[in-house]
């Protein structure tokens, strides 16, 4: 019998194991986004991120509002090796709730903040780079996501418990080493049940160092390239920060027909933090974006969620 053709290489990650914790590396962390709707049909968006140095960003976003609320606090993360849970505090607690299907539950909490979600994933895990092992910036760097996690629970927002429903994802990266430039990084879910990661990694002179692109189709197969272009349309400068952000991007890629405009839900979607500490501050935006375009000849809608980071800020 012919052995199965690997088009990336045999993965690097294996699950359930490396849900786990990775001690031996320099920095690890878990995050969610969540796209999330009540039954009166209003619209927030919710992230979460734990860090193993002992970091937590928590916010919530109402669209309709265009208000972004966070909270970040400092701590230690109790994390398993081998299998996933997170706990955090008296209250958090992220974990996997079934061994045989990739479903979760994850409560987080903050000043005046918060959600509990139940999470279903619909479809496997995406290996970044195709095999889980990625080009970051610099030494070695795992990276896989969760694309579409069917979302149902509550949020918290400003003392309010809300009955919310809708999609996410997660990301879970460990790296040896954490570089001095910054990222652009995108995910799309699209209307089809098409999902597609992309970024690029920035030098501090704003050269591009390295990117990435990879979709899962709707049958869960895979499309991995570097060839694509990456463009900032428009941008929006912070008031409080000073630092300009894109807020609309156009990606393109021939290989297959893609061509997508990736807007901002709404612009002042930047975290600020340490900022009352006396050392540098670390302003970065991550918000909802909705996404509309051209993939494989038909016209596509779906949300996104995105990052944008550059190095903390050095008053002199």
């Amino acid at each position: 019998m012919p052995k199965k053709i690997l088009p990336f290489g045999r993965p690097k990650i294996h699950f359930p194991r490396d849900e786990g914790a990775h001690p031996g590396f320099f920095t690890e962390w878990w995050y969610g986004h969540f796209s999330l709707t009540d039954p009166g049909g209003r619209v927030y968006g919710a992230t979460v991120a734990y860090f193993n140095f002992g970091l937590k960003i928590l916010a919530i976003s109402d669209i309709e509002a265009e208000c972004l609320h966070h909270a970040v606090s400092g701590s230690a993360l109790h994390h398993a090796e081998g299998f996933f849970e997170l706990r955090w505090g008296g209250r958090d607690h992220w974990f996997r709730t079934d061994p045989d299907s990739f479903s979760y539950r994850l409560e987080s909490y903050g000043p005046e903040i918060g959600f509990n979600l139940a999470l279903v994933s619909e479809k496997p895990p995406l290996l970044g780079c195709g095999n889980g092992l990625i080009r970051w910036t610099g030494g070695r760097s795992y990276y896989y996501s969760l694309t579409r996690l069917r979302a149902k629970g509550q949020i918290e927002l400003s003392g309010s418990m809300i009955d919310v429903e809708g999609i996410g994802m997660m990301d879970h990266q460990w790296m040896s080493y954490l570089g001095k430039g910054g990222w652009d990084w995108f995910c799309v879910q699209l209307e089809n049940e098409t999902e597609i990661i992309f970024w690029n990694i920035v030098n501090l002179d704003e050269s591009v160092e390295s990117r990435d692109l990879t979709i899962m189709f709707p049958d869960n197969s895979v499309h991995h390239t570097q060839d694509f272009v990456l463009e900032r349309m428009d941008s929006w400068l912070s008031p409080e920060s000073g630092r300009e952000y894109g807020i609309l991007w156009r990606v393109r890629d021939e290989a297959h027909d893609l061509d997508l405009e990736i807007r901002a839900r709404y612009a002042q979607q930047e975290l600020r933090m340490f900022e009352e500490l006396s050392g540098p501050t670390f302003p970065f935006w991550e918000g909802s974006t909705i996404v509309s375009g051209r993939l494989g000849g038909e016209a596509v809608f779906g949300i996104g969620y995105t990052e944008l980071v550059r190095p903390p800020l050095i008053e002199l």
